[in-house]
């Protein structure tokens, strides 16, 4: 243990330095930031499922959305497949999780805590979970590195910039729910125990390889690329030709055959139990359009484009890939092949910004090629011009990385994805607004500006007038843009805008995240009405009866209308 922490030190700090600062934005008991949230409620689904509750249909989930997470922002991963119910996931993931279910459940039993599988103690472990697999992932990246005879200064310095100065960053700090940083590790893992093959073939190490293969394969099916990944770092055939005499060796091929059927047959299990067939394609509509990749967009767009928001991938692949051409043009044709096919398959996806996060999560998987590149820069660039502008600008790609990160992360940048005006609108600002950022679908339908309309509450007046506004038709679709010139007198604590439809619809806007003391500060709100109603708005203040003051001039309602929710 102690030769391990002293060869993977830096990892390890780093590790510890995200769980600091996780510790300041993430709060367990905090419905909106549990770790078993988003796309891992699907993945984790099937361990409770089976464990606890004995329900592949899922019916245990309702009761647990009520108790642990907010109303309205359920995760959606049951299919209805022939009339029955499927987890659409893979469950390779959950094959991940189970060690550490396993003993937040062997704890909750034994201390008599809440053993529903989504209690405080099964979030920590979670989370424990991941934080493992991270450290994991760079130790093997460290070993493939160092497998090619690189220094562990250059090593280290690439694991710093990697880790800040991609969404990595992202992804460990404020988004532990998705498969990436897992898949981070097997793709490592498999890369650097497939190096080794190079000198000896060992019984135990082969079938780690394929157990490796197997969990890659029912974890993220389009990682199959990994077979398209291995090539650039074993150029030589030679390897490949080894391992497939050592598999199929009388004394191999059974326990690998074995334990590869055991692996690859769970989702079929899982399918057949679920649905009544073995073989099932459980994402519904979702799916590929190879005809029509957004390319473009997937690398350079304001929702999510990768070079845009990791700026390092782009500057050490333009450093790095001329580099390897020049001193190994078999791994470059390789690596150049293997990022335009991977860009190309990814951008097919139909939904390729993949939902809310940061820059495009599915690279992370292969960063290891990133890293490989750094560290080749580092010790084949020996012009010291050339050498100081690189060093220079992945400093700034990483601090800028960071910046984009908190702003992210803190919904400075709403989603991850921002319209032209709202990145421009807020580039390099690290205090959250209120604003809202029409989309170009969006029809705008009326707009009511009350310019000499003004609405205010103080200690002795708790609530505000009432503004009236009338708006063309309120339909379901609709979208209400409420924008105001705010002016506190006080602290805001308590103080909101409160707005009324005549259908009982209301939302309610506090100012205290967005007001300055003595300050005129614009605030933007959006309300999305889900029933249709009349043509009237009721607006006014509340101050909860605290003895808060603040006026509002200059009140503007534009209604929009759009079939996507926003």
């Amino acid at each position: 243990m102690k030769k391990l922490i002293a060869e993977h030190r830096v990892s390890l700090l780093l590790l510890l330095s995200l769980l600091f600062i996780q510790s300041f934005f993430v709060d367990l008991n905090n419905p909106y930031q549990k770790p078993i949230a988003g796309d891992a409620k699907g993945y984790y689904a099937y361990l409770p499922a089976i464990f606890i509750y004995h329900d592949l249909e899922y019916n245990f989930v309702a009761d647990i959305e009520a108790k642990y997470y907010v109303p309205g922002l359920e995760k959606s991963f049951v299919k209805k497949i022939n009339g029955q119910k499927v987890n659409k996931t893979f469950p390779g993931l959950a094959i991940l999780y189970l060690p550490f279910f396993l003993i937040a459940h062997l704890i909750s039993l034994v201390f008599s805590l809440p053993a529903d599988g989504y209690s405080y103690t099964y979030q920590l472990f979670h989370l424990i979970g991941f934080w493992t697999y991270f450290f994991l992932g760079l130790v093997f990246l460290k070993k493939v590195l160092r497998a090619f005879n690189f220094p562990s200064f250059h090593i280290n310095w690439s694991i710093v910039a990697l880790v800040l100065g991609t969404n990595i960053l992202f992804y460990g700090v404020f988004d532990s729910s998705v498969t990436h940083m897992y898949n981070f590790f097997l793709v490592n893992a498999a890369v650097y125990l497939f190096i080794q093959f190079k000198e000896k073939i060992s019984r135990p190490k082969l079938l780690v390889f394929f157990i490796l293969l197997c969990l890659i394969g029912i974890t993220r099916p389009t990682n199959a690329l990994i077979f398209a990944f291995l090539p650039i770092f074993v150029t030589n055939k030679q390897p490949y030709l080894s391992v497939f005499k050592e598999s199929i060796r009388l004394k191999n091929v059974f326990i690998i055959f074995i334990a590869s059927t055991l692996i690859l047959c769970i989702p079929l299990i899982l399918w057949k139990l679920q649905s009544g067939n073995w073989l099932v394609y459980s994402y519904g509509e979702e799916g590929f359009n190879f005809s029509q990749p957004e390319i473009i967009n997937f690398l350079f767009s304001y929702t999510k484009g990768w070079f845009l928001y990791t700026p390092l991938a782009l500057i050490i692949l333009l450093f790095g890939w001329p580099l390897l051409v020049k001193s190994d043009k078999k791994r470059a044709l390789f690596s150049i092949a293997f990022l335009l096919f991977a860009i190309y398959l990814f951008s097919s996806w139909w939904c390729w910004y993949y939902g809310a996060g940061m820059s495009q999560r599915v690279m992370i998987d292969y960063y290891l090629l990133l890293a490989f590149f750094f560290v080749f820069v580092l010790e084949k660039i020996k012009i010291k011009f050339l050498k100081v502008s690189f060093l220079v600008l992945t400093s700034f790609a990483t601090l800028f990385n960071i910046a984009q990160t908190y702003q992210v992360g803190t919904g400075i940048i709403p989603f991850g994805s921002a319209t032209k005006q709202l990145y421009w609108d807020n580039f390099l600002v690290f205090e959250k607004r209120a604003r809202v950022y029409p989309q170009t679908s969006w029809k705008l339908l009326d707009k009511q500006e009350n310019k000499d309309s003004k609405l205010s509450v103080s200690e002795n007046s708790e609530y505000s007038p009432i503004l009236q506004v009338t708006t063309k038709k309120i339909t379901k679709g609709s979208k209400l843009i409420f924008s105001f010139d705010a002016t506190a007198s006080t602290k805001l604590e308590e103080t909101r805008i409160v707005v009324n439809l005549t259908s009982g619809e209301s939302a309610v806007y506090f100012l205290e995240a967005y007001s300055k003391i003595n300050q005129t500060v614009k605030m933007e709100f959006l309300f999305e009405p889900q029933l249709d109603t009349s043509d009237s708005i009721e607006l006014f203040l509340w101050n909860a009866g605290k003895a808060e003051a603040v006026e509002i001039k200059n009140i503007t309602v534009a209604h929009y209308f759009s079939d996507a929710y926003f």
